[in-house]
């Protein structure tokens, strides 16, 4: 009877163990890049609808407090994604504000909308986009928002095929004027 559950726990030990390193081979083929600079991401299986939510939220502050610093890219840049697979199916890229801590920046402000699509077409597994100004950062009233570097935005890839999420944080300016 030992020797069964012994057999037993260690056969869920190795089941787990593949598991890990699925998910870890599947976060290997995706890479989210703007020039040189590799942005880290998080990828999550069964997203939803691709429907930001206040659910949504907690990925990118689960990546602000996995990171020591959000990496910044001018307003122009280009950001490219590669899946290296084929999409199939539809995609949303979101674009949404957030604060310090990665919580959703007006998520009390329901005239607000929390987030607006993002136009990327993928092509074998590789799409690109150029980081504009998002039109909500001028609703902000502190001037402290305006400086150089302290737009925090969140990008949302839902991959309604796959049912697979996939989440990065960058800090930019406000406007193209705030670089001058």
């Amino acid at each position: 009877m030992k020797n069964k559950m012994k057999y037993a726990w260690l056969v869920g030990l190795a089941v787990l163990w593949l598991a890990g390193c699925t998910n870890s081979a599947n976060d290997a083929e995706i890479r989210v890049k703007s020039e040189s600079k590799t942005i880290d991401f998080i990828a999550e299986k069964g997203g939803g609808d691709g429907v930001l939510s206040i659910v949504d939220g907690r990925l990118f502050q689960e990546w602000v407090s996995d990171q020591e610093e959000i990496p910044y890219l001018k307003l122009g840049a280009a950001i490219t994604i590669q899946l290296n697979k084929n999409i199939s199916g539809s995609y949303e890229l979101k674009d949404v504000l957030l604060k310090e801590d990665g919580a959703l920046k007006y998520i009390t402000q329901p005239f607000i909308e929390q987030s607006h699509d993002t136009v990327i077409d993928f092509d074998k597994g590789v799409g690109s986009f150029i980081l504009t100004e998002n039109a909500y950062a001028y609703l902000s009233s502190q001037s402290k928002d305006y400086e150089p570097g302290a737009t925090i935005r969140g990008f949302q890839l839902y991959l309604h095929d796959k049912d697979e999420t996939i989440a990065f944080v960058i800090r930019t300016d406000a406007s193209s004027q705030s670089e001058a």
